[in-house]
């Protein structure tokens, strides 16, 4: 198999076949694999292994986000729905919702942001508490 790597400078690509790559502990709930970082762009492919019962809150994807769920599955409270492995779900620029993984779920999502920011967090109150930006996901890539 061959592997195709542009070799524009603002644009990061993981090192051989995903397959083989670790996945990347974010924090208790989430993992993640890098499948690429344009950086002039804004954008990140990337799959994301979410243990299931975790509940996101409310949050905004400042960037279109696609997400197509492989395995688990994902309710979308904002909108009523429960996406499972073979569905596709496109989040709007500025797409507030709130999320719960009814299952251990594996998805492949990609972000097309504006800047370097794609999601916010919001505490509570509905403050910003923290966000993701396209630099957050340079970790995850092998060299």
């Amino acid at each position: 198999m061959s592997v195709a790597i542009n070799n524009e400078p603002a644009i990061k690509v993981s090192a051989g076949m995903s397959s083989q790559q670790e996945w990347c502990q974010l924090d208790e709930n989430f993992s993640v694999k890098v499948l690429s970082v344009d950086e002039k762009q804004n954008s990140v492919e990337a799959l994301f292994k979410i243990k299931g019962g975790y509940r996101s809150g409310e949050h905004k994807h400042t960037c279109e986000t696609h997400v197509f769920v492989l395995e688990g599955r994902v309710t979308n409270h904002s909108i009523g729905c429960t996406f499972g492995p073979g569905d596709y779900c496109f989040q709007p620029l500025n797409d507030i919702h709130d999320e719960e993984f009814v299952e251990d779920t594996i998805a492949y999502v990609s972000y097309r942001g504006i800047d370097e920011k794609l999601v916010e967090f919001f505490d509570d109150a509905g403050n910003v508490c923290g966000n993701f930006k396209v630099d957050d996901f340079l970790v995850g890539l092998r060299t």
